[in-house]
């Protein structure tokens, strides 16, 4: 699901972008921007690289139950995605301005849905997309993580994805009083 979703959002963004720049190569593509050996990957020079970041349950209250048929709780789930700008040295303007175009679409498409986003997955009705908010320090240890140093870019959180399992764990009978 979340590959999905990662997908579909890059996928609009690349159609923006290629729509206000008048050209017809994909320039905002979903990849690790760094292989397990910690360089580079492959392919992403004059790219906007998408990956995620993080996954974070949204902390909901989870009602106790009385009895009956016990599923497995639904977790609400907040997903961090970056969008990283890379471009050589030389053009390091063209990082900017593709990184002010992903601001300027989500600043118009806060909201994704099935009627206004292909490839969603069914069983989300609605996302909403906000920007990402790392101050200096967090930005600096994310990019120490990442095994890079700093690209020009923005991170976005993508609210309230469901995962929900209609996996029955135990039918509980209800306790009767006298």
């Amino acid at each position: 699901m979340i590959h999905n979703i990662i997908t579909s959002i890059a996928a609009k963004t690349n159609q923006y972008i290629k729509n206000k720049l008048s050209i017809d190569e994909d320039i905002v593509i979903v990849r690790s921007l760094v292989d397990i050996k910690g360089n580079l990957s492959q392919g992403i020079e004059n790219k906007i690289v998408v990956f995620l970041l993080s996954i974070e349950e949204e902390k909901l209250s989870k009602n106790a139950t009385s009895g009956g048929i016990v599923n497995n709780p639904a977790i609400n789930l907040n997903i961090n995605i970056m969008f990283a700008s890379y471009f050589s040295d030389v053009n390091y303007v063209e990082s900017l301005r593709h990184v002010s175009l992903v601001i300027d679409f989500f600043q118009r498409n806060p909201i994704f849905s099935l009627a206004n986003t292909p490839g969603l997955p069914m069983n989300i009705p609605r996302l909403h997309v906000e920007i990402y908010n790392l101050n200096m320090p967090d930005t600096m240890r994310l990019w120490g993580a990442i095994g890079t140093k700093y690209i020009p870019s923005c991170a976005y959180r993508i609210k309230q994805i469901i995962f929900d399992s209609d996996t029955i764990i135990e039918d509980i009978p209800p306790i009767l009083g006298k």
